[in-house]
């Protein structure tokens, strides 16, 4: 809420005494006989006067640091605040900063010189509290003032494709089912995003959690940096497609982009919208030891500074709140939601907005959102020897069930993430068991992925030999360590349907020991090694021992249904690797 407004006499007292001399000076050219300057000494016309002539050794300016987004709208405003005060020698400066980089400063403690702030929303105020506790700091005393401003969110698609979209299947129940691809700007540092996840768990709360997580990793397969890159994506993208965004980003983006115009969708079931709350930051540099070794006085000057920097925010805070016409031309609605915006792209009327879900369950969305979209870097390695051409199920070749469910379990990836391949079998290149057939790269690169397709589809014909199953394991381990990336999840993923028939190779025992040492030397690059057996015939001890060893876990399936299920949730474990259980 608005503090009440209380005026300070540091100010006027600073001008009196300001003043005084000049006042000397305009009695004596006064009764001298300059009549005119009598006039220039009226109040109105004080102020400036000594201004003008005498400059400003005390000036007052306060720091007011604003979100991108909102920055050019508060300057204007501040542009006119500074005009009706520039006789008091009081100004208001503006600093542009993202909310997300605002937050992190004041969460580790770090003076950011500001006397308030207007992030895009209140959500950086729980990642403020949220971030200093898990840094073991003192949370910084702030106090939340009435928002000045909102803008609702909806989700934008190009003008020419709004068309393919019928009204009834826009919003955030679509967006659960995956009805069309839907981009959000990295939640890291969107607030509309933050509040579009906290929004969609809400909505999916009586459901099953995993159908949730697999919303998240729907989302996550491609994440823009920014809204502005979302929106370049949907202009080049063939698809249907839609990017969550704001009404003031569309139109900021139509007036700069005019040949390129987005159009405003609104969520069938009622929108939120984001807030720009005023908020008081604490930056007083006078210590409460300082405070307790002053004189009744001093203590009473340092209240009144205070008093006066909280009746200037309280002043600016109210004028940037009731320059409605101001955030309307900006594209902005007012802080009750209200105000007409004619411009193109979004809806003129004021929409109807619901309120924010418990944001106090976004540190565990994003917790999730963050270990589901971990990017990974994998190997597969996949059992090519002769008894992967056996019958498994309803007639279906044990090779043919790996086949069909890699088609399904690797398209989950995002272009982000890395694949290469392996096959394996006693023997298949000279004394090795292993070949490698396609790179660790990128799954954004097309001549990669078709070929890791095609390689898929011709495994049939690959088929021979026994399994050499260990001497795999441990040179695919060391083959994704020695080109370790530190930013993604570094795994291997081995698929089998037998155990381990290289009598001339290294054991089982041999192997676990040469695999903990390796673990134990490489700490914190660790590469665990996800088992997915295919069949009755499978080692499953042996495969948990190995998963153990490296963190990893194993899994078995007898059916085409199970290894889809199973292959889907071993590329869906990244948030508990190493480790898993």
């Amino acid at each position: 809420m608005t503090r009440p407004r209380h005026r300070s006499r540091t100010l006027k007292s600073w001008f009196i005494r300001a003043s005084t001399p000049v006042l000397a000076t305009l009695l004596t050219l006064s009764l001298a006989g300059g009549g005119a300057l009598v006039a220039l000494a009226a109040q109105n016309k004080l102020d400036d006067f000594v201004a003008q002539t005498f400059g400003c050794p005390n000036a007052t300016e306060l720091a007011v640091v604003t979100d991108p987004t909102i920055s050019s709208t508060v300057q204007t405003v501040a542009n006119a605040f500074n005009a009706e005060h520039v006789g008091q020698c009081l100004s208001v400066k503006i600093v542009t900063q993202n909310s997300a980089d605002t937050a992190a400063l004041l969460a580790s403690g770090t003076s950011t010189g500001a006397d308030a702030w207007i992030p895009d929303s209140p959500v950086w105020l729980n990642r403020v509290e949220s971030t200093a506790t898990a840094l073991g700091r003192e949370v910084p005393a702030t106090q939340e003032w009435d928002s000045i401003a909102t803008s609702p969110l909806v989700l934008a698609t190009p003008a020419v494709k709004v068309a393919e979209f019928e009204a009834a299947e826009v919003g955030w129940g679509a967006i659960l089912a995956g009805r069309y691809r839907t981009l959000l700007p990295d939640p890291e540092s969107s607030a509309s995003s933050m509040i579009a996840l906290a929004t969609l768990n809400d909505l999916s709360a009586e459901g099953d959690p995993s159908d949730f997580d697999q919303v998240l990793t729907n989302l996550g397969r491609s994440i823009p940096d920014s809204t502005k890159a979302a929106f370049t994506e949907l202009q080049i993208s063939d698809s249907r497609m839609v990017a969550l965004a704001t009404e003031r980003e569309i139109v900021e983006h139509n007036a700069s982009n005019p040949d390129e115009p987005l159009v405003a969708l609104y969520p069938a079931e009622g929108t939120v919208a984001l807030t720009y709350p005023f908020v008081v930051v604490e930056n007083s540099t006078v210590t409460e030891v300082e405070l307790s070794r002053m004189t009744d006085e001093e203590r009473a000057a340092v209240e009144d500074t205070e008093t006066t920097r909280t009746t200037l925010l309280e002043e600016f805070a109210d004028l940037v709140r009731g320059s409605s016409q101001v955030l309307n031309a900006e594209g902005f609605r007012d802080n009750a939601g209200e105000g007409e915006i004619l411009a193109s792209g979004v809806i003129a009327a004021p929409v109807e907005t619901k309120s924010v879900g418990d944001t106090d369950e976004l540190v565990s969305i994003l917790r999730n959102w963050n270990a589901l979209n971990l990017r990974s870097r994998i190997l597969t390695v996949v059992d090519v020897s002769g008894s992967m051409l056996e019958r498994a199920w309803d007639g279906q070749r044990r090779i043919e069930m790996f086949q069909n469910s890699a088609e399904d379990a690797f398209s989950t990836l995002s272009e982000d993430d890395e694949l290469g391949m392996w096959l394996f079998s006693k023997e298949r290149v000279g004394t090795e068991d292993w070949e490698d057939v396609a790179g660790i790269r990128s799954m954004n690169d097309p001549e990669h992925v078709e070929n890791l397709q095609a390689i898929i589809d011709s495994l049939p014909s690959r088929i021979s030999g026994y399994t050499g199953l260990n001497d795999s394991v441990l040179a695919a381990v060391t083959h994704v360590r020695e080109d370790y990336n530190p930013d993604k999840v570094n795994s291997v993923m081995l698929i089998t349907d037998g155990r381990n028939e290289d009598d001339n190779g290294i054991s089982l025992e041999k192997l676990l020991e040469e695999l903990t040492v390796m673990i134990d030397a490489n700490r914190d690059e660790p590469v665990p090694v996800v088992l997915v057996g295919i069949g009755p015939d499978t080692d499953v001890e042996a495969m948990r021992k190995i998963a153990q060893a490296t963190g990893g876990t194993a899994y078995q399936a007898n059916n085409p249904t199970e290894l889809s299920n199973v292959m889907l949730e071993a590329l869906s474990q990244r948030d508990c690797r190493p480790n898993c259980s």
